[in-house]
């Protein structure tokens, strides 16, 4: 202890951040998430937790349900099917599958609306005189009412303008229309308290929108039948004014029509068909001139068609054919130069001679022939040209005419449309037809349709049960504050090594002989204490095979975590166990561990650590040692002459530290909180790792990520944290039974140690060893 304090005046070490952060083997912060709000496991969670409060509300709902079940009074409901069947509007022989393309959802939901309408409604009323029964014609709501009492409202209209406006509005609350499935059949409900009475409104309901339709019908009649009278004489009137348009304009014009077609038009046809007819005749004649000519060339061999028609030349080639013949047959009997043969010869050419006259007679027929049709064609074409130009030239005021005349035709086509329509419409009004009819109508029901006990209990149930998870998850997200391990991890960003109960012993002031920070080495089996081993655990795997002492610093975000009494415990268990450990107050404004452990003879204003830093007194003088070998640092009670946090940073403390590694296997440093004051912060570089303590249901979250996040070299240097003062039944309800199941197994674990001592005499046994086990000996008390 001398040479430790003869090396407080040594020069300051290098305590920089990266050199003790080099030190062991620091784990890679994780980053876990906080439960999501969103998340289905969260929600599941929220469940558990707060089942109470959830199962308050769902029993409030089922007796609100059961209260309404009560006390409603029992509603009857009577239904009424109308059939929309557009067919019966239809004429004889209609194609059926074009009305219903014509047919659509909305022409039936349409038909239904009407079915609820003011004017159905309106009829009902003054036909069962609704209006004078109290169901219905109810100066207003109960609440209307009460304003009105109370100033708040205007009352209730008294004239029977209002009285009926009341019983439509009640009237209409009652009555519903809907569709059956795709069909067009429309359900008609009404509910009333009296079931005849509901049976026979909805039938009156039904029989007033078929009335309601007819009339509809009728009106609808009667109106397009005048419209279509006065719609027939004004198109009367206007065809004839086209009409005469027309023959006036054609008389103006001088134009003819001959058969319904202009007579210019048909000359033109005809001298065509003659100009035609001329130019074929001229054609055959020259065909047949050209023929004959060619025969004449010939010598008179050949033959034409006209040929046959003339006797004279058949006549003549028959005696042409019998001289030949005779010649023939003198030559052959007497030789060719016979006299006979001669005389035949001479017969035979006189008479080639006649038929080539004949045929040059012919000829000159065909030639003019041919003249007299040339010259008719000649004459046609002229006439046809002059008629052609005519035509042209009026083809301008015959297109004036048609538009004229086509005018005059449409007006009478749709003068004759009208009138079919004007008929079928003086028919529709003597005889109405419409789509609706009754197919069913209503009975009196056996029994009430509401209240319906199944609806009103889900309905109860689902709606309490959705207000009381509401109501859960908003404490739930709205209350931030350290409640289970995942939570405390998530927040600071490292893990929760260790769940300490809460004990009810040291919440007072503790009894005489028990110091706080002694408790884990007090009761060695205890939840506590095993909670304490697993964070030295931890700080030995974080830092193997280091040489000198570890310093391991407990902070807390805020005050009250206890950090002090579970400073002071983990020191004295290290301590207990056998392993040199320093414990020392660096909460140099609180000096909660001074007080602690100060003897009660001590004053006031007795030396401390800052009187060791100073030189001004001997290190070995201030040490406090406890009776389980825990060696103790206290602050100085009396003013310092400088600031904690510059107290802290200064080289001397540093200097402490270093020394203080190489006496003790351990130093544990019991810190300020690290919100308020940066004294912790100033300590980071001297301390090779720190342990966070939250207190159970105290510490908020955002506290506790403030504080890793303003503290970034705290932060690097994080093992694990610590749940403070927790409560193992509800943190088994928060799915967080690790506290509770560590108790139940602890309890196991003693039950066969005190059943074998009880066999044995009784016997003293060491406080520290033996004490007995409970629930509470888990717990610590805060600072």
């Amino acid at each position: 202890m001398d040479a430790l304090a003869g090396r407080l005046a040594a020069p300051m070490l290098d305590r920089t951040p990266g050199s003790f952060l080099g030190r062991g083997r620091p784990l890679p912060p994780d980053a876990p998430k906080v439960n999501d709000p969103g998340d289905v496991t969260y929600l599941i969670a929220v469940v558990r937790r707060w089942r109470r409060l959830i199962g308050g509300f769902v029993l409030a709902g089922l007796a609100v349900s059961l209260a309404y079940l009560l006390l409603a009074t029992p509603q009857y409901r009577a239904t009424a099917r109308i059939l929309i069947d557009f067919r019966r509007l239809a004429d004889i022989g209609q194609d059926q599958f074009a009305i219903n393309n014509r047919v659509n959802d909305a022409a039936v939901e349409s038909q239904a609306t009407i079915m609820t309408s003011e004017g159905v409604l309106r009829a009902v009323i003054r036909a069962e005189k609704l209006d004078a029964d109290p169901e219905f014609a109810e100066d207003g709501s109960a609440l209307d009412r009460l304003l009105a009492l109370a100033g708040l409202a205007d009352p209730a209209d008294a004239s029977p303008a209002g009285r009926e406006r009341r019983t439509i509005e009640a009237l209409g609350r009652r009555v519903t229309a809907q569709r059956v499935g795709v069909s067009y059949v429309v359900e008609l409900r009404f509910l009333s308290a009296d079931a005849a009475k509901a049976a026979r409104i909805a039938n009156a309901l039904a029989r007033a929108y078929v009335d309601d339709q007819l009339a509809a019908k009728r009106e609808a009649a009667g109106s397009a039948n005048g419209w279509y009278r006065d719609r027939v004489a004004e198109l009367q009137a206007q065809a004839g004014e086209a009409e005469k348009a027309a023959v006036a304009y054609r008389g103006a014009n001088r134009i003819m029509l001959a058969d319904g077609k202009y007579v210019d038009e048909q000359l033109l046809s005809e001298l065509s068909s003659r100009l035609v007819a001329v130019q074929g005749e001229r054609s055959e004649a020259e065909a047949k001139l050209a023929r004959i000519e060619a025969i004449l060339s010939a010598g008179g061999a050949g033959a034409v068609a006209d040929e046959f028609q003339n006797n004279l030349i058949t006549g003549l080639r028959q005696k042409a054919a019998e001289i030949r013949r005779r010649m023939a047959e003198i030559t052959a009997r007497s030789g060719g130069d016979h006299d006979a043969v001669e005389r035949a010869r001479q017969d035979l050419q006189a008479t080639e001679a006649s038929i080539a006259d004949e045929f040059r007679r012919i000829a000159q027929g065909y030639r003019s022939t041919a003249a007299v049709a040339r010259l008719n064609e000649q004459t046609i074409t002229r006439d046809l040209e002059d008629l052609a130009r005519r035509s042209a030239e009026a083809q301008g005021v015959r297109v004036q005419l048609a538009q004229l005349q086509s005018v005059a035709d449409t007006y009478k086509t749709m003068r004759d449309s009208f009138l079919t329509r004007f008929a079928e419409a003086a028919q529709e009004q003597t005889f109405p037809v419409t789509e609706a009819r009754i197919i069913s109508g209503a009975s009196e029901p056996n029994r009430p349709a509401t209240p319906n006990w199944y609806k009103a209990f889900a309905a109860g149930l689902s709606l309490s049960f959705g207000l009381g998870f509401v109501v859960a998850l908003g404490r739930d997200v709205l209350t931030r504050r350290v409640r289970d391990r995942r939570q405390l991890a998530a927040a600071v960003g490292s893990p929760c090594i260790a769940v300490i109960a809460d004990l009810p012993a040291l919440a007072a002031p503790p009894a005489p002989g028990r110091n706080p920070i002694a408790e884990a080495a007090r009761l060695p089996f205890s939840a506590l204490a095993e909670s304490l081993r697993a964070v030295r655990l931890t700080a030995d795997a974080r830092f193997e095979g280091t040489a000198s002492g570890t310093v391991l610093g407990l902070v807390s975000a805020v005050s009250g975590d206890g950090v002090t009494t579970l400073a002071g415990n983990l020191a004295t268990l290290l301590a207990r166990s056998g392993s040199p450990t320093l414990l020392i107050d660096l909460d140099l404004r609180g000096r909660t561990l001074t007080r602690l452990t100060r003897d009660t003879a001590a004053t006031d204003t007795e030396a401390g650590l800052q009187d060791v830093l100073d030189g001004r007194v001997p290190i070995s003088a201030i040490v406090r040692r406890q009776p389980s070998g825990l060696h103790v640092l206290p602050a100085s009670t009396h003013a310092d002459r400088l600031h904690p946090s510059e107290r802290i940073a200064a080289p001397q403390l540093a200097n402490l530290l270093e020394m203080a590694r190489a006496g003790y296997r351990y130093v544990v440093l019991d810190l300020p909180p690290m919100l308020p004051v940066s004294d912790a912060r100033a300590a980071a570089a001297l301390v090779d790792g720190f342990v966070m303590v939250a207190r159970w249901n105290q510490t908020s979250l955002d506290d506790l990520q403030a504080a890793v996040a303003l503290n970034p070299e705290i932060a690097a240097k994080l093992i694990g944290a610590i749940m403070n003062r927790a409560d193992p039944d509800v943190l088994a309800v928060f799915d967080d039974t690790v506290l509770d199941r560590s108790l139940t197994y602890l309890r196991r674990a003693r039950r066969p140690e005190r059943e074998g001592a009880a066999g044995r005499a009784p016997r003293p046994e060491p406080e520290s060893e033996h004490a007995p086990q409970t629930a509470s000996d888990a717990g610590v008390e805060t600072r």
